[in-house]
């Protein structure tokens, strides 16, 4: 859903684009997150005239990544799988493994974290194995425990999600460094803070957050800009400095655009809201609330759809298998009735003689 767009974009960057193409898959990539529909027709066109195997798993890849972009969970999911089958027919260890990462994801970002931990697991195995590259390993599982901790903090509290930070961190480091594990970490690093920020930790949440904000100014990194800005802002209306939380706030309100994703919008309207009413200024107070309530609804209905399409195509793709399943089993039922009726009519004239 676009409301986590945030770490969709940095893990799936990192994982599936080949940063060497300057051609229709690297195109193709760039149009998923301002032009999906776009991503859709291109990524369909390489399947159709590239016989080069990377080629299709990433066009794949960015038609799950373009329709999770819509909200279209169903075809995101469904583009995951179809994916993952193209991979493991060839037994592809290193591509099976991050595309169980991803399919791990998409389930995390639709509600579904008890599938989503058992398809991180499964992946984890798999970079653990000897087939999987030795020197990619690290960089996978610290993608792998970043998901992992977003869906630990979503689910259940941030000492679980801490740890899986810190689990992340520690394998980006023992990393070669490259552009898509100092973004990773920026991340990463402002997941963290996030958290200690919570648990109200607020001189480790900074220490984290400037490490963040490093990377980010290095390498112009807007949307994590804004996060990280959040953050900060955050950390001054715990401190009470509820009129520098403000500037920073109404000043990433200015900067944001429609495609936002409505999460970050909802969450500075709410602090805003807080930092109004500790100020007494209660008729924006009221004006932020009500903002709040109307993106809330519009959020909700976002994640009640993105779940129940992702329920459907669990449902279709169970009726599938069976379907194919019943194609066999039908005639070896129909076989093993027939072969019963003969030999019981070959045993019984002999049984009564």
């Amino acid at each position: 859903m676009r409301n986590k767009v945030l770490y969709i974009v940095v893990f799936i960057i990192s994982q599936f684009v080949f940063a060497s193409k300057i051609d229709s898959v690297r195109i193709a990539y760039d149009y998923v997150y301002f032009n999906p529909k776009k991503a859709i027709e291109l990524a369909d066109r390489i399947i159709k005239k590239s016989g080069d195997k990377n080629d299709q798993i990433t066009a794949r890849l960015i038609k799950t990544n373009a329709y999770s972009s819509l909200d279209d969970s169903y075809n995101a999911l469904k583009y995951a799988f179809e994916t993952y089958h193209y991979v493991k027919k060839d037994n592809d260890i290193f591509n099976e493994a991050r595309i169980l990462g991803r399919i791990g994801e998409l389930f995390q970002l639709y509600g579904f974290n008890t599938q989503s931990r058992e398809f991180l697991d499964e992946s984890v195995n798999l970079i653990m194995s000897s087939d999987f590259s030795k020197e990619k390993r690290s960089m996978y599982l610290g993608n792998i425990f970043a998901i992992k901790g977003n869906g630990y903090k979503d689910d259940l509290d941030c000492d679980f999600a801490i740890k899986y930070y810190d689990k992340s961190i520690k394998a980006y480091k023992s990393s070669e460094m490259n552009q898509s594990i100092l973004n990773n970490l920026a991340l990463v690093y402002i997941e963290k803070s996030n958290c200690l920020i919570d648990q109200q930790q607020l001189d480790s949440a900074i220490f984290y957050l400037n490490e963040a904000l490093f990377v980010i100014k290095k390498n112009n990194l807007k949307e994590y800009d804004q996060s990280a800005k959040i953050n900060l802002a955050r950390i001054h209306q715990f401190k009470k400095e509820y009129h520098h939380s403000d500037k920073i706030l109404k000043e990433i309100l200015k900067n944001i655009n429609s495609s936002q994703p409505l999460l970050i919008k909802n969450q500075i309207y709410k602090l805003l809201a807080q930092n109004a009413f500790e100020q007494k200024k209660y008729n924006e107070y009221k004006n932020y609330i009500n903002l709040v309530k109307k993106l809330s609804n519009k959020i909700e209905q976002i994640n009640y759809q993105g779940k129940e399409q992702s329920l459907n195509y669990l449902l279709h793709k169970d009726e599938n298998i069976l379907g194919k399943l019943s194609f066999f089993i039908l005639p070896g039922i129909l076989f093993v009735v027939l072969l019963t009726l003969i030999l019981w009519k070959i045993y019984l004239p002999n049984k009564l003689n």
